[in-house]
């Protein structure tokens, strides 16, 4: 993925994510991941496959392609 993207998806992902009241690990069970599976996103370490995209934008009620967006 090009770098500007994945930059503006980690900056949603963590924007969505501190607007709903959850931390990191409680996205990451809640879309039936490993505890630390939302922070490694976030810090870049891990790119989501589109599965966990899709579970991660029906956890905040949007289209998976809002997190890709400026």
């Amino acid at each position: 993925m090009n770098e500007k993207i994945i930059d503006t998806f980690k900056k949603n992902l963590t924007g969505l994510r501190k607007r709903y009241g959850c931390t990191s690990k409680q996205l990451s069970e809640l879309i039936g991941c490993d505890s630390s599976y939302i922070s490694k996103v976030e810090k870049g370490r891990l790119v989501p496959s589109l599965d966990k995209l899709i579970a991660i934008a029906n956890f905040f009620e949007i289209d998976f392609v809002d997190l890709f967006k400026d």
